[in-house]
């Protein structure tokens, strides 16, 4: 069972990493188609006036703003509560970068409009560029390179001592700062005459041209992380559609101000994207929440079943160790008192030799089930002679109780690929129990029957047979027939699983048939080398 388990979860694994596979190549393929239609817009608004977009509202860039810092700072608070452990340093920073872009959006881009609307476009430009380009540094941490660094307390409180005092400060003294546009104010009139040409400074194009090779570089090694299964599809969208907005931005400046343009556009958009992403990231938690709830539930199944199963086989030990001890220490006392002659003697030891052979098939079946359900157990198949592994069964045979005549039916000089000393247990396993479970005198078959590359190998005997209802059970652990004789029978019911395992080790499986009254035919096939 374990072992199907096993194969079960292995094959699980190989169609998840396939499947993965291909969904990262199309994530990769819907990003460069994505990027490719950012530049073409770019193309558009290039060459057809019409084309170009700018609108002149207040009220629905702050709203526009208010929802994409709700939208970032979601995406910040899921990522730094539910991050993906296995990169869990690379999302702390981009959370980090998600939270200073949330805060920069709320404070310059809802919070000032409201208080006032007479800001310069140079600092209206300085604002945002600050908190944009913070943002990207912290991206690009994350995401650059090959190992991200762990954002420790002495980061975070370095980092936020930074955006406070830069955010302060940048607001008060951008007047005096180089000039970014010349432009008294951005209005829709204004910004629909910015080319590239005219209006914008040295400084801005370096600055722009900065936070532009932040974002691609950004976007490029969050694809790369993709690909090696260990960043969501969302968050490589996301930076790829940034990356856009800010060249977007390049061309036609677009701070927090009330004139919204395509970069508005594309921002808006990375916002959506970071909020669905937060989304997703949710519904991961919860899957693998789900899925260790239920690893969970099974280990507890698990573990009461191995506990039910440890008490049955603890009763079962005590009542197979039981009848053995009592008949050696009543034999024990009837010879402590030396009243024995030589004849009665040599029963009494003969009784305690017979007894102990029950006690160490008891131990030799414990010691075997341990060997076998190891997760190393291996078998040592070799080229072995057919007859010569019958013959030695054979002479097992015939010293068994109950005087059974043997009959070997096999063709000389047969070989076989097997490990001699396992398939040895198992055909003694299968002999004992004819004798077992049949009349004393009653005869037992082993026949060798050759078909092509393999040797079907039967144990049949005369015997009580075996219940239908019991067929099903016998090569359980512990299970057992029930004896149409009504004796008692020794043993732990563990030899026809060990012979399972073992012939399941060499390929093969060990099938039976049998009836009430008729006797029973034990087989199992072994590869030949002839």
């Amino acid at each position: 069972m374990f072992l199907q388990a096993k194969a079960r979860h292995r094959d699980l694994l190989s169609r998840a990493e396939s499947s993965h596979g291909r969904f990262s190549n199309l994530t990769v393929s819907a990003s460069l188609a994505i990027a490719v239609l950012i530049l073409l817009w770019i193309a558009v608004v290039f060459a057809r006036q019409s084309a170009q977009f700018a609108v002149l509202a207040p009220t629905a860039a702050i709203g526009v703003e208010a929802a994409s810092a709700l939208a970032r700072w979601f995406g910040a608070l899921v990522l730094f509560l539910f991050p993906d452990e296995r990169v869990r340093p690379r999302l702390s920073w981009v959370a980090l970068g998600f939270l200073i872009m949330g805060s920069g959006a709320f404070a310059y881009g809802f919070l000032v409009p409201l208080i006032t609307s007479n800001q310069s476009p140079n600092r209206l430009l300085y604002e945002s560029m600050l908190v944009w380009t913070l943002a990207e540094i912290l991206f690009a941490i994350g995401l650059v390179p090959a190992h991200a660094p762990a954002l420790t307390k002495t980061h975070l409180s370095f980092v936020i001592g930074a955006v406070v005092v830069l955010g302060i400060t940048t607001p008060l003294a951008a007047d005096h700062l180089p000039q970014l546009i010349h432009l008294k104010q951005l209005d829709t009139a204004s910004v629909l005459r910015q080319t590239p040409l005219h209006g914008l400074t040295t400084w801005y194009w370096a600055i722009s041209s900065m936070l532009v090779v932040l974002a691609v570089a950004a976007a490029v090694c969050a694809s790369r992380e993709h690909r090696r299964g260990t960043l969501g599809s969302w968050l490589v969208i996301a930076m790829v559609i940034w990356a856009g907005s800010q060249v977007h931005n390049m061309f036609w400046p677009s701070p927090y101000n009330p004139v919204l343009t395509t970069a508005d556009v594309l921002r808006l958009a990375f916002a959506v994207i970071v909020a669905v992403g937060g989304v997703v990231e949710l519904r991961r938690v919860a899957t693998e929440r789900a899925m260790l709830l239920a690893a969970q539930q099974e280990i507890t199944n698990r573990l009461t079943e191995l506990a039910a199963m440890k008490a049955d086989f603890t009763a079962m030990v005590v009542h197979e160790l039981h009848s053995p001890l009592a008949a050696i220490r009543a034999i024990a006392t009837v010879l402590q008192t030396g009243e024995l002659g030589s004849e009665q003697y040599l029963k009494a030891v003969q009784a305690i030799r017979s007894e102990t052979d029950v006690l160490n098939a008891l131990v030799s079946d414990v010691q075997s089930i341990g060997s076998v359900e190891r997760d190393d157990f291996a078998i040592a198949p070799r080229p072995v002679s057919l007859d010569g592994l019958l013959a030695d069964v054979e002479a097992f045979a015939t010293r068994l109780p109950g005087d059974h005549p043997v009959s070997c039916i096999v063709e000389q000089g047969m070989l076989v690929h097997a490990d001699p000393e396992r398939i040895g247990q198992v055909l003694r396993n299968l002999v004992s129990n004819a004798a077992i479970y049949s009349a004393d005198g009653t005869a037992i078959e082993l026949r060798a029957i050759h078909r092509p590359k393999r040797v079907r190998i039967e144990i049949a005997d005369h015997g009580y047979g075996i219940h239908p209802d019991d067929l099903g059970r016998i090569f359980e652990k512990f299970g057992r027939g029930r004896d149409a004789a009504a004796r008692r029978t020794h043993g732990a019911g563990l030899g026809l699983y060990l012979s399972r395992r073992i012939v399941n080790a060499h390929g093969s499986d060990i099938s039976v048939t049998s009836a009430p009254g008729s006797g029973s035919v034990f087989a199992f096939e072994l590869e030949t080398l002839q």
